[in-house]
């Protein structure tokens, strides 16, 4: 079992950002943004920032990691290639996660 983004629907539409996302630790704010920076139909560099706060002030860290894109079908097709079984897609309005899920068997 795993879940990816659904890039079926994301390699069309190219969002260049997500979020923001709030959350609250204790008391202490969180903030999550993701910025795509989209370099060709596949890939993207993906920026995470998360800003925090603490007692006194804000710090904000960021990451980067270039992300390629992969479809259902190819992930399908590399799970079929590497001898997993029943391959299949379980999507949010059936899981109630925000991404799909691809289930197999080995």
């Amino acid at each position: 079992m795993a879940s990816m983004r659904d890039y079926d629907r994301l390699i069309k539409e190219k969002p260049v950002v997500q979020g923001p996302s709030f959350y609250s630790d204790e008391g202490l704010r969180r903030i999550v943004l993701q910025v795509w920076d989209w370099l060709d139909d596949r890939r993207y560099v993906f920026h995470l920032y998360i800003t925090r706060e603490t007692a006194t002030d804000w710090s904000t860290i960021h990451a980067a990691a270039v992300y390629r894109s992969l479809t259902r079908h190819e992930l399908a097709t590399a799970l079929n290639d590497a001898c997993f079984k029943n391959v299949r897609w379980l999507f949010p309005a059936e899981s109630g996660f925000y991404q799909p899920i691809v289930l197999a068997e080995c």
